[in-house]
């Protein structure tokens, strides 16, 4: 009975833990997507993510092809986040 509780009792942390994991990632694309649409001038349904690992995301936004790179909890075109990086290490 104890083996049983115990299973019940993990398996419903795991799938909380995945729910949680697919509304924050859901969240996460979304919040980029608003942000590249007001950026870049393009609306919200010419944007689709085309490729995406740790942090960095290639978009097609209205037909050109960009890199947004995550930085902190916003989000930064990878070109612009080089220039600061770059400054910042002078």
């Amino acid at each position: 009975m104890k083996n049983l509780l115990l299973i019940s009792s993990l398996s419903v942390i795991l799938l909380s833990c995945e729910a949680t994991a697919k509304a924050t990632h859901g969240a996460t694309e979304s919040k980029l997507i608003k942000i590249v649409s007001v950026e870049q001038g393009c609306p919200v349904e010419n944007i689709k993510i085309i490729d995406k690992g740790r942090g960095s995301y290639a978009l097609d936004v209205c037909g050109k092809r960009m890199v947004y790179r995550q930085a902190g909890s916003t989000f930064m075109e990878s070109s612009k986040m080089q220039v600061i990086m770059n400054s910042a290490g002078n």
